[in-house]
């Protein structure tokens, strides 16, 4: 049984890198000089200060995760420092959410049965369907949250958001990671106009 409680937040997260269609944004605090920025650390408490966050129960993924945004940062010239002052740190969290789309009521124009003909029709116009159609489908969040050490506010965000699909191999879900993390990191730092 405790077996159980554990594969649900791997499989979700192992969904979540393989958004089949995700949208990627990203926001900005105005008044944050982002030309200054050089140096950074992750956050120390992970991504265990969000409750529902899936991040915080599978760690080979947060570290994938790290990975992959390390590299991004380097390629930009940021520095990474384990102790001492830095000027922003790194904070992910994921989340999984299931949505219901309900499709309205939708108005038929009656139905054709064989050996009606044009001329034996029924005597009324009807729907065929006439409830509401409902669908379910997984969506994941991947935020990358930049916090300014001098304020200890949010200073940029980036989010990955997509209805999550299913993986055969963990190399193919690892390259869609990666992939989306570098489409986030693309936004960062923000160029200020």
């Amino acid at each position: 049984m405790q077996t159980r409680f554990w594969i649900f937040p791997i499989i979700a997260l192992l969904t979540l890198a393989g958004c089949s269609s995700y949208q990627v944004v990203s926001d900005y605090d105005r008044a944050i000089p982002f030309e200054h920025y050089k140096t950074y650390r992750w956050s120390d408490k992970g991504s265990s200060g969000i409750s529902d966050d899936i991040l915080a129960s599978n760690p080979l993924i947060y570290k994938n995760i790290k990975s992959v945004v390390d590299r991004e940062l380097a390629t930009k010239g940021f520095v990474m420092k384990a102790s001492g002052p830095v000027d922003f740190t790194v904070f992910p969290h994921a989340q999984v959410r299931e949505r219901v789309v309900i499709e309205p009521v939708g108005f038929g124009y009656g139905g054709y049965y064989p050996g009606w003909g044009w001329r034996n029709y029924p005597p009324y116009w009807y729907d065929p369907y006439p409830y509401p159609a409902f669908s379910h489908y997984e969506e994941g969040t991947l935020i990358i949250d930049i916090i300014d050490s001098r304020s200890g506010e949010v200073a940029w965000a980036g989010i990955a958001r997509g209805i999550l699909k299913d993986y055969d191999s963990s190399i193919q879900m690892h390259r869609d990671l990666d992939e989306m993390l570098t489409k986030i990191m693309a936004k960062f730092p923000p160029v200020v106009k």
